[in-house]
């Protein structure tokens, strides 16, 4: 049902398998808006970036019951910390941005061997540890990997 986060390999051949011009089956993500939206994620998850949880605390229960623990997918359509419009890309093209999200998941396995008791403040979840992190991201990942129907 979800992508195994752990197998990097598998994402990212998954991943080059995107075209530039791939239209997604909902939002107004690009290809490149949506990998350079998991490099962000991944980031936070190793250590790499620092966001406060936008989510009031009394909330963070429910979210971390529908991310955490359930085989629910992730609700299409919602927008990213309620952000409307897209980022400005930082990467120059879309393979640029599959290698650096290949090297923050890297990263992100390396920050959690050297650190296994951090607990990265996620967006919605508040503190995170490595195990929840993973799940996260594989419901995340396999999200997006939906909405560009690469699975």
């Amino acid at each position: 049902m979800f992508l195994n986060f752990e197998d990097k390999s598998n994402l990212i051949t998954l991943l080059k398998t995107l075209k530039v011009e791939q239209q997604p089956e909902w939002g107004i993500m690009t290809p490149q808006h949506m990998v350079e939206h998991l490099i962000v994620t991944v980031k936070i998850s190793n250590g790499g970036l620092s966001i406060p949880c936008a989510v009031p605390k009394e909330q963070v229960p429910q979210y971390r019951q529908v991310l955490l623990e359930t085989d629910q997918e992730m609700p299409r359509g919602r927008k990213a910390n309620g952000m409307d419009g897209l980022l400005d890309l930082r990467y120059e093209s879309l393979e640029k941005a599959i290698d650096k999200l290949e090297t923050e998941i890297e990263k992100f396995h390396v920050y959690f061997d050297e650190n296994p008791d951090a607990k990265p403040v996620n967006p919605v979840l508040d503190e995170v540890g490595y195990n929840d992190w993973k799940t996260f991201h594989k419901k995340h990942f396999t999200h997006h990997f939906k909405q560009f129907n690469l699975i």
